[in-house]
């Protein structure tokens, strides 16, 4: 199978794995919002999650897409040995990070909690730096398991093998919501427990949920074990690493892994220390403060990262075949993996983040309840995940041709642009402001990786510029026909009430995504980006 081929199977599998995982992720949440009834309960959900992530992020030290682009290296060579001997160890290295980790969290809990009760405020409703503390340590317990996980993921992944990874996402998301969601109700409505139990339970649920996917990878090992073991015994490179050779190359490569890894959720922490005193100083009663910020890291945030979920996809999948090739010094292959997955990834990901902007209060009703600011938080919210996304992919692209030590310099001026604007937007926009100053953030972000690129990768952008042009008109004309739709519906259908937004969402979303493919599949637009499989999908679609 060429390597074009085997990058959009490998891409096509992620994606879809991905996306069942965001669906489940989003889906869960209109259970879960009735049973904590409401916003303000979740923020505490929300609290425990962002310090959890960044933690997870310096624990697994980038050693899971260390692994994968050291595999890859290494294999591209015909060095298993090598390769071997590196993912064996850092298996082992992982088991006591995590709990490290897990040890390192539990201490700092309380000062993170004080932190973040001291941006909070103290209005009403606000939780309390203990509630903070105990649902942090609660939280960490899965910290001792997912930096093991993820690298056993990495290990396939570096073998070109993108299955397991999707088979245990999957299963680790249905764990841990069904774990989550009986969780919860149990307490509050079987064993009349408090909203703070229920959170507690809803989080130790990732724990429960990693051991899932644990369970899943070694399946799939004990199957792929003959044929590695095969490749291994193949290798007569004579390659021979020491321990501190290998390791000083995975640190190399892993340290700019931690940057990216923790970039998103550092912005989310910045929003949890900047928003409530942004409000504050806007004059906001402290009563809405959780409120919002629930709507902006729980709600909306779910909502609006099933369209960036692409972009993880995309990055984890590409990061193998570009190490390869540009080890090989196969530029060309380098080039045209580049401009496939930058494509691939806004043929997907703008009609949707277009689509969420202009059905943002159907979709919030949908699935939650209508509020006008969560609708037009979502609204903004939603184009915002396009810079996302390509900040992802860039930084994996960076990556891959070898300039991951540059990834450090772009995230620290990713962070410092977002510390700068955030508390004049908040308090000019309020909830609002932190999503403009992502944007603007992240935007900048993306700048500095495409300028890396061109200059180090050699890539140009200009043979990107008429399918991106194509997707934005085909987009527009998606959405004009959205829009009439939605237009005639609203003299019938009162988008405040759940099951009409469900009926609204029913009848738009089939025809903007008829449209766009009609659109893309006419012009020729899908043969460009997904090659053999747009015949496939054209004969099984017989009206394309």
């Amino acid at each position: 199978m060429s390597d074009s081929n085997k990058l959009v199977r490998g891409t096509f599998f992620l994606t879809l794995a991905t996306l069942i995982t965001k669906i489940l992720g989003m889906l869960y949440l209109i259970p879960f919002y009735a049973i904590m009834d409401g916003e303000e309960n979740l923020a505490l959900y929300g609290y425990a999650y962002t310090p959890y992530t960044i933690m997870l992020s310096i624990a697994a030290a980038g050693v899971p897409g260390a692994v994968s682009k050291y595999v890859a290296k290494y294999n591209a060579l015909g060095a298993y040995q090598t390769s071997q001997k590196l993912y064996r160890s850092s298996l082992w290295v992982m088991v006591g990070s995590g709990l490290l980790a897990f040890i390192a969290l539990y201490i700092a809990a309380p000062y993170i909690a004080n932190l973040q009760t001291l941006a909070a405020g103290s209005g009403e409703g606000s939780w309390s730096a203990e509630d903070i503390t105990r649902i942090i340590r609660i939280i960490g317990i899965a910290v001792i398991i997912i930096p093991f996980m993820a690298t056993f993921r990495g290990i396939f992944q570096g073998f070109e093998s993108f299955g397991p990874t999707s088979a245990s996402s999957v299963i680790e998301q249905i764990v841990r919501i069904a774990v989550l969601l009986g969780g919860a109700y149990i307490v509050i409505y079987v064993l009349g427990g408090t909203v703070q139990t229920a959170n507690e339970v809803a989080v130790f649920a990732a724990f429960i949920g990693g051991l899932g996917a644990i369970a899943t990878l070694l399946y799939f090992w004990r199957k792929r074990r003959p044929h590695i073991q095969k490749l291994v015994d193949s290798d007569d490179t004579g390659y021979d690493f020491s321990y501190k050779e290998m390791y000083g190359e995975i640190i190399r490569y892993g340290i700019p892994f931690i940057i990216v890894g923790i970039s998103i959720p550092v912005i989310i922490f910045i929003d949890q220390l900047t928003h409530n005193n942004g409000l504050a100083l806007a004059g906001v009663p402290s009563r809405y403060h959780d409120t919002w910020f629930g709507m902006l890291n729980l709600t909306t945030h779910k909502l609006v990262m099933i369209p960036t979920s692409l972009a993880a996809a995309f990055a984890i999948t590409i990061l193998p075949f570009i190490t390869k090739n540009f080890q090989r010094k196969q530029m060309d292959d380098v080039h045209h993996q580049i401009k496939l997955m930058i494509m691939m990834l806004l043929f997907f990901a703008v009609p949707a983040a277009a689509g969420m902007m202009i059905l943002s209060a159907p979709l919030y009703t949908s699935f939650f309840e209508y509020n006008e600011v969560a609708i037009q938080i979502l609204l903004f919210y939603a184009p915002v995940s396009i810079i996302i996304s390509l900040f992802s992919i860039t930084c994996s692209i960076v990556q891959g041709i070898d300039k991951q030590n540059l990834t450090l310099y772009v995230v620290l001026a990713v962070l410092v642009v977002k510390l700068a604007v955030n508390i004049p937007l908040i308090m000019q926009f309020h909830t609002v402001g932190a999503v403009i100053g992502t944007a603007l953030a992240l935007g900048l972000g993306v700048v500095l990786n495409l300028w890396i690129i061109k200059k180090y990768g050699k890539f140009h952008i200009r043979p990107l510029m008429k399918p991106l042009l194509q997707i934005g008109f085909y987009t527009i004309v998606m959405l004009l026909a959205v829009e009439v739709v939605y237009l005639l519906l609203m003299f019938y259908f009162d988008v405040e009430q759940k099951l009409d937004s469900v009926i609204i969402l029913a009848i738009t979303v089939p025809i903007g995504a008829v449209v766009y493919i009609l659109l893309s599949f006419r012009s020729g637009l899908a043969d460009e980006i997904l090659g053999a499989r747009a015949d496939k999908i054209r004969r099984k679609l017989r009206f394309l």
